[in-house]
């Protein structure tokens, strides 16, 4: 009797499993173009990045990322107004109105998981 109700078991799990959907291949989102950043904290001197976020939130949002060796947040992006003493909407304007430079790449990330910067 237990043996012929495990087996009924059996075969009915074997009827669901084989009608429930699998994963596919197909994208149910979109992705988001990310942005990267490496740089040298100020504060700590610490070699930091490659951070990545969104670039939506650098272009209309607000972007903070944490040092790893102080643990200071800083402010890459305020497009919202929130920061009063930020001056410029992001990182690449505040830095530009100091006159210090900007470099602009593309990165990528090879088999290794290395990145690398292409001018």
């Amino acid at each position: 009797m237990l043996r012929s109700t495990i087996t009924a078991l059996y075969r009915a799990s074997r009827g669901i499993s084989q009608t429930v959907p699998r994963f596919s291949a197909t994208a149910i989102g979109k992705q988001e173009p990310q942005l990267s950043l490496s740089y040298t904290c100020k504060v700590c001197g610490t070699r930091q990045g490659p951070k990545t976020f969104a670039k939506s939130s650098y272009d209309k949002g607000v972007v903070i990322v944490t040092c790893t060796g102080c643990h200071n947040h800083h402010i890459i992006a305020d497009n919202i107004g929130w920061f009063e003493d930020f001056k410029g909407k992001n990182i690449e304007d505040h830095l530009k109105s100091k006159g210090e430079a900007v470099k602009r790449g593309t990165t990528t990330r090879n088999e290794d998981g290395i990145f690398e910067i292409q001018k």
